[in-house]
C-alpha cells in the first residue's frame, strides 16, 4: 500500500512539474498582428530568381516577437525551399523597437507571391 501511494505521489509531482515548465506560445493580439504585418510588407520583396523562373507560391510563417523588437521564426512552410529561405532571411533581418511592446506574442503570417499579368 505504501508503495502505491509513493508511486501515485511521484506521478502527480511529475505531472505538475512538467506542466509548470511547459513554454506555450502566446497568440498575438490584433494590434501585434497588424504591426508585424505592416512592417514586413515593406521588408519582404519579390525575389529576382522567382520572377525569372515564374515561381508563384505561398509561405506560411510563425514568428515570435522578441524583447528587443526582433522577430524569431518558429516555423516556416512552403513548397519552394528557396522562397521559404528568402522570407525567413528577410524576417530575421527585420527589427523595429516599436514591436518590443508585443514581446512574447506569436504571429502567424501568410506571404503570397503572385506574378502580375
Amino acid at each position: 500500500m505504501k508503495t502505491r501511494i509513493a508511486i501515485v505521489t511521484m506521478l502527480i509531482a511529475l505531472f505538475i512539474a512538467g506542466t509548470a515548465m511547459a513554454n506555450e506560445l502566446v497568440p498575438a493580439t490584433k494590434a501585434a498582428s497588424k504591426a508585424v504585418t505592416e512592417l514586413l510588407v515593406d521588408e519582404i520583396d519579390y525575389p529576382a530568381f522567382a520572377s525569372e523562373n515564374n515561381i508563384e507560391c505561398c509561405v506560411v510563417v510563425s514568428v515570435t516577437v522578441q524583447d528587443d523588437g526582433t522577430l524569431n521564426v518558429e516555423a516556416a512552410n512552403c513548397k519552394s525551399c528557396d522562397m521559404k529561405d528568402h522570407v525567413v532571411k528577410a524576417i530575421t533581418e527585420t527589427k523595429s523597437e516599436d514591436l518590443a511592446q508585443y514581446a512574447g506574442q506569436n504571429v502567424l503570417l501568410k506571404v503570397n507571391f503572385k506574378l502580375l499579368d
